[in-house]
């Protein structure tokens, strides 16, 4: 009677669980060009250590995810259910650990993810954010972006080729994500029990919850509890519970023969039992890796770093963004890709746009709507035209016109903002039309050096010259305006009417 019991609870559990791990797909698959953008990034307002750990960091509080609040009190009450029942992470695991064959389950200890959270937070009060490296949710989002949704892609035919920078910071994604299965194989949910910093911050929050899973009357000590328990939360013989590693599954409550364990009202706390040396070690490595983390900068790339139109200022961004991939998956050129170490060990997996593969359309703003932390700012259409990202710089020694001395008018008829001249231009005894490039309007929307014909690197190429990013405030000027009214002047010149810089 009990095992039916058990496999009833196990069922609903399971429908549960996949009911919201479908719901985070279905909004994954939602998150495309052309998508009405309403709740892709629905999950991550959810998420309670990127409210606190992003809004320590940034020094202003991460106002898209306060509906995470709900999650926090709904956690005082009813204690870590995230866990158990909703995180997709979590069902991922649990459903690569029912493939695992174990001989026993190994002890493992339960302290990792409560110093994580501490790193995680002294690092955010020194000024620097690495939560993208251990929130579940950004982990989950970033490893479909980067592993899942490219080879999905490519093999239907939508996706042409990875690019070998693509190819890098995917294998490393995959490593990583492959790690945190592979732990299944010492204990399930190793994720969960010992390194996941949202779990420990639920687990600390849980052991003030009110309602818990305790022991009644009447154990005889028969061990089955213990051996079920996902998270060895549970000492049979001491007849506790541990309601900071309890996720709420309630499998023991539903396979213990005697039906002593109940899921009930029951205030009480359980203190912690961390070593002086861990604590003292998490301190240390959270000042220090702020300042380690700035050295593996490639100075030469750096320089070619194009960032999101309406991107914030790089010290901030790499604070607030959470580098889930969503604004590159959604990008309709697949201009957005992710660094490598660009811009540090902490801007690993962060979005750069890569004119070579596409550039930034100029009617799409599809970047700035589905980033959950505002990272990149939510911008109108028209404020996104003004916002610029760096500046063309012609290589004259490779471009067609100018060192080969043949008209080529490609980047002048492709630019979306007519930044680009063809003028009259002496060179060697011979004029033809040459391109020119005006700083002042042009955006490094990068679209001109995806079209150049050349082999090899594009003759024209986008460098964060000039670039613009503000946390607030609007990127339209009056000079910006008066640029533009100029070069639509210039556009309704008669055809055939030669325009000579001389």
């Amino acid at each position: 009677m009990a095992a039916k019991k058990f496999k009833r609870h196990r069922i609903r559990r399971w429908i549960i669980q996949i009911f919201f791990f479908v719901s985070f797909i279905f909004l994954f698959i939602q998150t495309k060009y052309g998508q009405d953008v309403i709740f892709q990034n629905l999950f991550f307002r959810f998420d309670p250590l990127i409210l606190i750990v992003l809004s320590i960091a940034y020094r202003t509080l991460v106002t898209s995810a306060l509906v995470s609040l709900f999650l926090i009190v709904g956690t005082f009450i009813f204690g870590r259910f995230f866990c158990g029942f909703i995180c997709p992470l979590g069902t991922t695991i649990d459903i690569f650990d029912s493939f695992i064959k174990r001989k026993e389950k190994k002890i493992s200890p339960k302290n990792g993810k409560y110093l994580i959270l501490l790193f995680l937070v002294l690092s955010a009060i020194i000024g620097s954010s690495f939560v993208h490296f251990f929130d579940p949710l950004s982990i989950l989002e970033r490893s479909l972006t980067l592993i899942i949704y490219p080879v999905i892609t490519y093999i239907i035919g939508i996706f042409t080729a990875l690019t070998p920078a693509v190819y890098t910071e995917t294998v490393l994604a995959l490593i990583i994500f492959a790690i945190i299965l592979g732990l299944g194989f010492i204990t399930p949910r190793f994720w969960c029990r010992n390194l996941c910093p949202l779990g420990g911050m639920l687990a600390i929050i849980s052991k003030f919850s009110l309602f818990k899973v305790t022991f009644l009357e009447g154990c005889t000590e028969c061990g089955i509890c213990g051996s079920v328990c996902p998270t060895g939360a549970i000492d049979f013989e001491m007849k506790k519970i541990d309601s900071a590693e309890c996720i709420d599954c309630l499998r023991c409550q539903h396979e213990c023969p005697q039906s002593v364990i109940r899921y009930k009202l029951h205030m009480s706390f359980v203190s912690f039992d961390i070593k002086r040396r861990h604590i003292i070690t998490a301190i240390g490595t959270g000042f220090l890796a702020a300042p380690l983390s700035r050295f593996l900068i490639h100075s030469d790339l750096s320089k070619r770093l194009i960032r999101p139109p309406g991107s914030i200022p790089e010290p901030d961004f790499l604070n607030a963004c959470v580098h889930c991939g969503m604004c590159m998956k959604i990008c309709p050129t697949n201009g957005l890709q992710p660094c490598l170490f660009e811009a540090g060990v902490n801007g690993l997996w962060t979005p750069r746009l890569v004119p070579v593969i596409g550039g930034c359309e100029k009617n799409c703003n599809m970047c700035g709507q589905v980033c959950p932390t505002s990272a990149i700012r939510k911008l109108s259409l028209e404020e996104k035209t003004y916002a610029k990202m760096g500046s063309a710089v012609i290589d004259r020694s490779r471009c067609i016109a100018w060192e080969q001395d043949k008209v080529c008018l490609i980047c002048d008829e492709i630019c979306q903002y007519n930044a680009i001249s063809s003028l009259n231009e002496t060179v060697r005894d011979v004029t033809i039309l040459r391109p020119f490039v005006d700083e002042r309007i042009c955006t490094g929307c990068g679209l001109c050096e995806s079209r150049c014909p050349i082999e090899g690197p594009s003759a024209i190429q986008v460098y964060s010259i000039g670039e613009e990013r503000k946390r607030f405030g609007s990127y339209i000027t009056e000079e910006k305006k008066k640029l533009r009214e100029c070069e639509k002047k210039v556009e309704d010149i008669p055809s055939g009417f030669i325009i000579d810089n001389k």
